[in-house]
């Protein structure tokens, strides 16, 4: 899915919806910006209303989710929303939000695609960055890795396993595009009901309920309506990846592999490639002006 310009949301979105973890009501907008904004979180809750960039630079936590900080402007459970910005196009766009979680919504990004593509995506006078992978380059996290290398298109490859028969060994290859992206924007995150349990006590997981998550036990789903997708698991855990990918501060274009991946091993992952940025990847401009030229300007891209 290439474009040669910059995107934002054309007007304005409104969405509101618990929180994940706090259990809180959040309410949220999603306003146009400028070029080269990137995607701005704003605190409004807070003094001074403070703003943080989604950026690798800027991720804190990745335990159970990606939350991204910058001094008080601090906010979690970004990775669907994130998601959905990178499945759509948008490079650009102001999140306004009175708390520091993202609503979980129905737990996939199919809530925040709908609303976006009812208000409209936006052109932008502006030529879009892409990250060209130019190397191979593979990152380890115990027994999960996650590994790039070049590709004229963005190609994703996803494998997991869990312990629990109602999930075990699934596989899934996407290749990134606006209508692919639709048949994995709705998949749910997913949890092992002991999970939950220690969660709660943990005061987390406070806002959780089947109707946000998919809930197992070591046999089967516990959700009375079952799976959207026979390979629901695989698809969601690619939906995270999509996301979480997205604070690079654009689309990567290479061949994406991943095992037994999560929002820990993402962050690790992205943390090392900016490290070698230069040798890694490359900062391309308008791959999709002119079609009969991309081998050309990939060419150049990768040499």
């Amino acid at each position: 899915m290439f474009s040669d310009k910059q995107h934002t949301v054309a007007r304005r979105v409104e969405l509101s919806g618990i929180a994940l973890h706090s259990g809180k009501i959040v309410r949220m907008e999603i306003l146009p910006a400028a070029v080269n904004t990137g995607i701005v979180f704003k605190r409004v809750d807070l003094p001074g209303m403070p703003s943080v960039l989604a950026h690798v630079s800027n991720i804190q936590s990745t335990d159970l989710n990606t939350t991204i900080a910058l001094g008080d402007a601090k906010v979690a459970t970004i990775e669907h929303l994130m998601a959905a910005f990178a499945g759509l196009g948008i490079d650009n766009a102001l999140v306004k939000i009175d708390g520091p979680e993202v609503p979980v919504m129905d737990g996939s990004a199919a809530p925040f695609v709908e609303r976006i593509v009812v208000a409209g995506v936006a052109s932008q006078d502006a030529q879009r960055r892409y990250f060209v992978v130019r190397e191979a380059f593979e990152f380890k996290l115990g027994d999960k890795l996650i590994r790039v290398e070049p590709s004229r298109s963005t190609q994703f490859e996803m494998q997991i396993e869990f312990k629990s028969k109602a999930i075990g060994r699934q596989s899934f290859r996407f290749d990134m595009g606006r209508e692919p992206f639709m048949k994995v924007a709705g998949c749910r995150t997913f949890c092992h009901i002991n999970d939950v349990n220690a969660m709660r006590r943990a005061g987390l997981a406070l806002g959780g309920s089947l109707e946000n998550a998919v809930v197992v036990s070591d046999d089967e789903v516990l959700n009375p309506e079952g799976l959207r997708f026979d390979d629901e698991f695989v698809r969601h855990k690619l939906l995270d990846c999509v996301g979480d990918l997205y604070l690079l501060g654009g689309p990567i274009v290479g061949k994406i592999t991943a095992y037994k991946s999560g929002h820990g091993l993402h962050a690790g992952f992205m943390k090392a490639v900016w490290a070698r940025r230069n040798e890694v990847l490359a900062v391309v401009e308008d791959l999709g002006i002119r079609r009969e030229n991309k081998s050309a300007a990939f060419a150049g891209a990768i040499a």
